[in-house]
């Protein structure tokens, strides 16, 4: 057992192109794959095996391994890592529905985190196992299990993968620094390990940690390229949510009031066709089953919660509201129905979802308490979601286009010093948003 771990390290630090697409992969996971992904997959990872042995096949032909020190060893390595990059980066590209840099992204990550790896093992082998290689393999297979479950935690947060990077300049300046670690490495082999006269000393580990350094920083430069890429969508999505908002609130308020003048006109015109007063009675009863107009004082709410309550009746959904039409007097009429209209949507995309019709309830109250004006509202909520930046994630599989609801209500709060609490406790989903009232404009 310990034989074939040995065997099969040394399979992978030669044919180390697979460990640059394990960590690809992993980081592509929530990324839509190509037609016919494992046929792609079989003849990718054939031709990138025949390449290796054969690069491996030329280097032994021209014994450059065998020239200590000599830069054709340098040039050889750094030939053969450029390339076998190359090949993984085209592996990725054709395996995932991704843009070139996506896919130079990914694959910088990959080959980072390899050789991040294989750097420590390195430090740590050299100086605590000397040659027991047993303990070196089992190092090596330990070290990659925790780099490649750390990849897939992180990837797991992220529900929209890590597409759309098209950030260049960090790119390219990821690969320069990234083979100028490898480069370093070939030297330190070349030039300390194999050196009599450096063996034992601290040059090694120097050498070792400087690149370690440096793959470190790549990967940190990448990960916040990354951040900075999600919060640029999020604020885009975010405004393009307020600009659909300020839309929907000019029409909804338009529709409400033609409705409301038809709705009155028409119960004036049955009061005067009808001459049973029974008949009339019941006609009366029928029209006011359909007014389902609020009437706070506060035409913005009036507008968003009309309009909510008629799409909780179409699904199935009661909604009960407690509201004061004074509360929420410094927010402009957009704002508002933006906060509430969010709110009240995001409980009701949940709650379709909810076959039992006694749990497919909302409840919404909206008070001032304590020089806040607070809107605070619950559902029904089956499981606790996994929450990412103090939110809950969206449960659809195209996280990319929905899930933006909440953030945008934080986002319009902020405008206002406001604040948006999340509790997701006892099967019961509650959201609490709150500006001060006496906010100075």
């Amino acid at each position: 057992m310990m034989t074939t771990l040995v065997v099969l390290q040394n399979l992978l630090n030669e044919y180390f192109f697979f460990l640059i697409l394990g960590g690809g992969m992993i980081f592509s996971m929530r990324v839509e794959r190509r037609s016919h992904y494992f046929l792609r997959l079989i003849l990718g990872l054939a031709c990138s095996v025949l390449l290796t042995f054969l690069l491996g096949q030329l280097g032994r032909y021209l014994s450059v391994w065998d020239r200590v020190p000599q830069w054709e060893t340098v040039l050889f390595e750094m030939a053969r890592s450029i390339l076998i990059f190359t090949v993984s980066t085209v592996l990725l590209y054709e395996l995932y529905v991704y843009s070139l840099m996506n896919a130079l992204y990914v694959a910088v990550l990959g080959y980072t985190i390899e050789h991040l790896v294989v750097l420590v093992r390195f430090c740590i082998y050299y100086y605590a196992f000397a040659k027991n290689k047993t303990a070196g393999a089992l190092l090596f297979f330990g070290l990659f299990l925790v780099a490649y479950t750390a990849e897939y935690l992180l990837v797991r947060r992220n529900r929209e993968g890590f597409a759309n990077i098209n950030n260049r300049s960090v790119i390219v300046q990821s690969i320069l620094f990234l083979f100028a670690s490898v480069v370093l490495s070939v030297l330190s082999y070349d030039y300390i390990i194999l050196n009599p006269v450096l063996i034992g000393t601290p040059a090694v580990f120097i050498v070792s940690m400087f690149g370690i350094l440096i793959c470190m920083n790549i990967i940190i430069g990448l990960l916040d390229s990354f951040r900075i890429k999600r919060i640029e969508t999020e604020l885009l999505k975010t405004r393009e949510l307020w600009h659909e908002d300020v839309r929907r609130y000019e029409l909804s308020k338009e529709t409400m009031d033609v409705l409301n003048y038809r709705y009155h006109d028409l119960k004036k015109r049955m009061q005067l066709l009808i001459r049973d007063p029974e008949a009339g009675k019941q006609v009366r009863q029928a029209l006011d089953d359909y007014d389902d107009g609020f009437r706070t004082g506060n035409e913005a709410m009036d507008v968003v919660l009309t309009e909510k309550s008629i799409l909780c009746r179409q699904n199935g959904i009661v909604l009960t509201v407690m509201a004061d039409g004074g509360c929420f007097a410094s927010l402009g009429a957009v704002d508002l129905y933006s906060i509430l209209g969010n709110l009240i949507e995001n409980a009701i995309e949940y709650l379709r979802t909810v076959s039992d019709p006694e749990k497919r309830v909302i409840a919404l109250c909206i008070r001032c308490e304590g020089g806040m004006d607070v809107v605070h509202i619950e559902n029904y909520l089956e499981k606790i979601p996994v929450r990412f930046d103090d939110l809950p994630l969206t449960t659809k599989p195209d996280a990319s286009d929905h899930g933006f609801g909440l953030r945008s209500v934080r986002y319009t709060l902020k405008k206002y010093d406001g604040v948006l609490s999340i509790s997701t406790e006892d099967h019961l989903f509650s959201a609490t948003a709150a500006i001060p009232r006496n906010r100075d404009s």
